[in-house]
């Protein structure tokens, strides 16, 4: 079970069963392991994760609260699946604020920060295993966002990246010699060489177009409805 591989990438646990048993199947839903309108077994994912029924159904309702998840009454847990008008107002305000978060951070980045930041994207640029994409993806954004030292932004990114990443999955580069890995890689490096100049009007305009890249080409998702 597909499951249970994401479990064993993200042992040993180091919190809480509840919040563990939540980032399993937040990756899960995300990677499209769980795809959207799959109902969600408590029985199953309790005996995939050698779990009682009170973390899971715990994770449901904090995947609910990141509109990952529906929970009907009689029914069950349901993974959600975004309309077409739906993602694009999540990317819409994943620009807004990621872009004004990341405005605000340039000028308090330090060089660990920066080097930071390099270590993943050349972590990125080695690896050869698309499922972790995403996750490096994820590390280098907010690797240049966490300086700004506003953790209720950054919890709205992190929730709006699970929501509008998991469409993303069909275009991961297959190689990384493919044009859409290369663009990538250099946009993201334009971000930290701007960073490091201390150009933010330059560094926001990288990220804006990165960012409007990337709507337009989850708006033809062959995952969406």
């Amino acid at each position: 079970m597909e499951l249970k591989k994401i479990a064993n990438e993200m042992l040993p646990k180091t919190m809480a069963a509840r919040d563990w048993v939540f980032q399993v199947i937040r990756m899960a839903i995300v990677r499209g392991v769980l795809p959207g309108g799959m109902p969600l077994r408590q029985d199953e994912i309790s005996a995939a994760l050698s779990v009682s029924h009170i973390p899971v159904r715990e994770a449901f309702r904090q995947l609910e609260a990141q509109g990952l998840v529906r929970i009907y009454p009689n029914r069950g847990a349901v993974v959600t699946k975004l309309t077409p008008h739906e993602l694009e107002n999540v990317m819409d305000t994943r620009i807004l604020l990621e872009v004004g978060t990341f405005k605000t951070a340039i000028p308090l980045m330090t060089e660990h920060d920066l080097t930071h930041a390099q270590e993943i994207l050349d972590e990125f640029q080695a690896e050869r295993n698309p499922q972790r994409y995403d996750t490096l993806n994820l590390q280098f954004h907010f690797a240049l966002y966490a300086p700004c030292n506003n953790d209720v932004a950054l919890s709205m990114i992190d929730y709006l990246h699970a929501n509008s990443d998991r469409y993303l999955r069909p275009f991961y580069p297959k190689k990384k010699e493919d044009d859409r890995a290369f663009k990538a890689i250099k946009e993201h490096q334009m971000l930290i060489d701007a960073c490091r100049s201390r150009d933010a009007e330059l560094a926001c305009a990288v990220l804006r177009t990165h960012l409007e890249s990337t709507k337009t080409l989850l708006l033809v998702s062959p995952l969406l409805n």
